[in-house]
């Protein structure tokens, strides 16, 4: 059964007036909270209709916080990573430059250019052992790995943990060097003087000399000289004859001294070198020469004798130029393969070669390993393009890449550039240091091309540059954005100040009106009013 409860009159006038009391009561405590904290409400709830729009805002708000702090940190480490290439492509260039200039002052710039070459090379390896926040910045995705090893221990080598002996740059330098020079000194050429039995079993005659190649050279050999083609000569006095690779014997020329030559008749062949280059020499018949000559031979009292003066001097040639021209391209080749060297490479078999010499005493390459071998770079070496080996999120839907791996090819050439001409130029005091200086340089100055001759290091340079300035306009974006969604934010949740102060005062100001108006009423009774 239902009970209904007791109705007294004016009692509907006084609950109402209670709930209106209560409800302004809660109204001034709101704005009080609004007035102290500076927000619309303390939860999400209530904002009403703009929680949505808040919470969208703060959300994006929060990620692009992330995103200025990964482009403030990517900032500095490619600004650092400009500066360090930079360095190296200006070490490269400013050696060139040095080289070209000192083909006017060969005797005074060889030591000059040897010293300030190894100087250049040590600064360069420091620039590309560059950290930032201790993350390495050349070692491609391999950021705690001091990527490049010291400059002694690539030069001299060292001895691993396990004690092996691990060989340097300048160990497979001088097997190079002497593999491509062989034992005569002469681009593993033979030479028969006048009367003399060639390898391949032929008799000279006393007017012949005979110039055969190394039997496992080919038309651009592995190590040393070969022989181009057929002599040319001026003159009627001086013949020449050739005979070409087949069969099992190796290539071969003769010249003889048919008749009696003429001043000024010459001789000249060409020599091809392993790296693809040639070379050429050319014998002149002079009056009287040097007994050192590299370039005249003098006319004898015979035919015989005028051929004993040029095999003399055909042997001052050919090891003048192995020496000069053919070291210095067994130095940048020893160069450009220890710097092209790195774990992936010493996987594959491909690099760093070591020179090894067969019972024969024939020289071969064979790979080398990390057991006996420096391996100089020791990041990361992936098939990925460099660049995407570091990124950084700018935005929702975009990255930048700023990667570096310290043994790129423009790199590399460099180092090797620099270390070419460290190792390879001769003493002062040398007697054939004027070619040796030019034929380093030349091999030098190409690979210091490099530094600023494209594909070069200065490229790597201009790529790091966009994406610096890539980082900064997307830190530009992102913070006309954060501006945008912090001021639409803040016309949500915060409570305008003085808009406040105002509602609270006329609250307050009706709140006090309707307390005298319920006092009042609180005290009328039926005595009250008749009287």
């Amino acid at each position: 059964m239902t009970t209904i409860s007791p109705f007294a009159a004016g009692s509907y006038i006084v609950n109402r007036n209670t709930s209106q009391l209560v409800t302004l009561k809660n109204q001034l405590n709101d704005l009080s909270t609004q007035l102290s904290s500076g927000q619309v409400a303390q939860t999400y709830g209530g904002l009403g209709t703009g929680r949505s729009t808040a919470l969208s805002a703060q959300a994006s708000l929060s990620a692009l916080t992330g995103y200025a702090a990964g482009i403030t940190a990517a900032q500095t480490r490619t600004n650092l990573a400009v500066t360090s290439l930079t360095q190296v492509a200006t070490l490269g260039t400013s050696t060139k430059t040095g080289l070209e200039n000192g083909l006017q002052s060969t005797t005074l710039d060889t030591t000059a250019s040897k010293s300030l070459a190894q100087n250049n090379l040590e600064s360069a390896l420091d620039a590309l052992n560059q950290s930032a926040g201790g993350s390495y910045l050349f070692g491609g995705s391999d950021t705690s790995t001091q990527p490049v090893l010291d400059a002694d221990t690539i030069l001299n080598g060292t001895t691993d943990s396990s004690g092996n002996a691990l060989a340097g740059l300048k160990t497979l330098v001088s097997e190079q060097v002497d593999a491509d020079l062989g034992t005569a000194g002469n681009g593993r050429l033979t030479q028969t003087s006048p009367g003399g039995t060639t390898p391949s079993g032929t008799m000279l005659s006393a007017t012949q000399v005979g110039v055969t190649e190394d039997a496992s050279a080919r038309a651009t050999p592995s190590f040393g000289f070969a022989l181009a083609g057929a002599p040319t000569t001026t003159g009627s006095g001086l013949t020449a004859t050739y005979a070409a690779a087949g069969s099992g014997k190796p290539a071969s020329f003769t010249i003889n001294v048919a008749t009696q030559p003429t001043v000024g008749d010459n001789v000249t062949f060409t020599l091809n070198l392993p790296d693809g280059t040639s070379t050429t020499l050319t014998l002149t018949a002079a009056a009287t020469v040097d007994a050192t000559s590299t370039t005249s031979f003098a006319i004898g009292s015979s035919a015989s004798a005028t051929a004993t003066n040029l095999s003399a001097t055909l042997n001052n040639a050919l090891k003048a130029s192995a020496g000069s021209t053919l070291t210095a391209s067994a130095t940048a080749r020893a160069a450009t393969n220890f710097f092209s060297a790195s774990s992936a490479t010493v996987a594959a078999g491909t690099a760093p070669l070591r020179v090894t010499t067969d019972a024969n005493g024939e020289p071969s390459y064979t790979p080398g390993k990390a057991t006996d071998t420096v391996i100089w770079y020791q990041g990361e070496d992936g098939n990925t393009d460099p660049r995407s080996t570091q990124s950084v999120q700018v935005s929702a839907t975009s990255t930048v890449q700023m990667g570096v791996r310290a043994n790129e090819s423009s790199i590399a050439n460099v180092l090797a550039g620099l270390a070419t001409v460290a190792l390879g130029m001769p003493s002062s005091s040398d007697a054939n240091a004027s070619a040796i200086y030019n034929a380093v340089s030349s091999r030098a100055q190409t690979l210091l091309s490099s530094a600023d001759t494209s594909p070069s290091v200065q490229d790597t340079v201009t790529e790091l540059s966009l994406a610096s300035s890539r980082l900064s306009d997307a830190a530009t974006t992102n913070t006309a954005t954060q501006n945008t969604l912090q001021n639409t934010l803040d016309g949500i949740e915060q409570a305008p100040t003085e808009e406040v102060a105002t509602k609270l005062l006329d609250l307050q100001n009706r709140l006090q009106a309707s307390y005298q108006i319920t006092a009042s009423l609180s005290k009328l009774s039926l005595v009250n009013y008749i009287s």
